[in-house]
This record gives C-alpha cells, structure tokens and sequence, in this order.
C-alpha cells in the first residue's frame, strides 16, 4: 500500500514539474496613443421658434422665419444641399400664474442646421450677418472630423500605439536583459477594450442675437483629442 502511495505521489510531482516547464514565459505590453487635431467640419444650429393664438398660423410664421434665414445662409454661399431642418414641434403655449395654467396659443419651433468646411472666413461671415438680423433666434456651433479625416486619424493612432508598445518592449527586455523570441499575441478592438475613444471635445460656441458679435471675434475652436491602445504579448527567454 505504501509503495502505492509513494508512485501515485511520485507520478504527480513528474506532470506537475512537466507542466510548470512547459509553461512559457511572457511579456505583456499595452501601447497607448493619443492625437489632438482641428476638427474640419463645422455644424451651424439655429434655433427658431414663433408663437401665435391659431395653431396653423405658429406654423406659418415659423416658416416664414426658417425660409428667411436659410436665404440668408444662401446668400452667403452655402449650398442648398447643406442646409437642413430636423425637431420640428408644435405645441400649446402655456404658461403658469395665479396658481393655474394659462392657454396662450401655440408655439411652433424647429432647428435649423448647415454643415460647412471650417475656417475662421466661414464662421466669420455667418456671425456678421446674423449679427445684422433682426429676427430673434439663437445659434450655437459644433465641430467634427469628417469621415475621411477620422478614418486617417485612426490609422495613425493605431500606428503610434504599436510603435509605443513595441518600444516599450525593447526597452523592458534590455534592461531585464531577457530575450523577445516571437510575437505570441496582439489583441485590439472589442476583444481588447480597444478602438479609438473621444477623450476631449471642448468647442462649441453659443450666440444669440442679443449678445454683442465683438465678443466672438477671432473664435477659433479647441482641437479634438482621441485616445487608442493596443495589447502585444512576446514569447521570451
């Protein structure tokens, strides 16, 4: 029974001193980069509403206004194409006193949005001449890459990224003075918590009609920064 006892323990210690041997030795790096650039898109949004007793007749003078400005928009050079209308609403205009609801009519409001290159010649010619209206409206803008730039922005990133993890790696190894065999793994995207990430976006501009246009003058939007990483692991020695 001893002798048993003694082969059964010697046959675990021979598998588990196999497995730790068999067991590789790695080196895990993570590469990160990050890139800040001029967003090339620029995203006009006006705000117009109108409010009148009749519902139909809100309606009407909302469209008025939206034509009149998006002539305006016309005017300055902008395609037809680029210019759009989305949250259309109408809805009872009310509003509370003496400890009840008061019906004033209807008011009718939508947004009116242009999409333009960005520079400052564009943004500086829609704030002129809407400075001029007399028209009450409010107007902010927003900045974006275009599809185009994002997606050669990505590939940059995703390259810095491996420079910095393979760069990382040299110098862990030289200085552990242990040896990179071979590539065992790269992980990125989904299965990695990888993929490019907005990290700041702070450029928006917010004007109304009431507010002086000298104080926008030489507004330049803040450049956007995305983040990327990327997982290599290296067989070593």
């Amino acid at each position: 029974m001893n002798k048993i006892h003694i082969l059964l323990f010697c046959l675990i210690s021979i598998t588990s001193t196999a497995q730790t041997e068999n067991k590789s030795k790695i080196l895990e790096i993570v590469g990160s980069a990050e890139i800040s650039v001029a967003p090339d898109i620029g995203i006009l949004n006006i705000n117009v509403s109108e409010i009148d007793l009749q519902f139909d007749k809100s309606i009407n003078r909302l469209n008025n206004k939206s034509k009149e400005i998006s002539n305006d928009l016309k005017g300055l050079g902008f395609e037809d194409s680029a210019i759009r209308t989305k949250n259309f609403d109408v809805r009872k205009n009310t509003f509370y006193r003496n400890n009840k609801n008061i019906d004033s009519g209807y008011i009718a409001k939508q947004v009116i949005q242009l999409k333009f290159k960005n520079d400052e010649k564009n943004i500086g010619k829609i704030l002129k001449q809407f400075s001029k209206s007399n028209s009450e409206f409010d107007l902010n803008f927003d900045f974006q890459l275009s599809d185009s730039l994002k997606d050669n922005i990505q590939k940059k990133i995703i390259k810095l990224a491996t420079e910095d993890a393979f760069n990382k790696a040299k110098l862990i190894s030289s200085t552990a003075k242990i040896i990179l065999t071979e590539i065992k793994e790269i992980n990125y995207g989904r299965n990695f918590d990888g993929e490019m990430l907005l990290l700041r976006k702070n450029n928006s501009l917010g004007y109304s009609t009431k507010r002086e246009s000298s104080l926008l003058e030489g507004f330049t939007p803040t450049e956007i920064t995305y983040s990327d990483k990327i997982r290599v692991i290296w067989n070593i020695k």
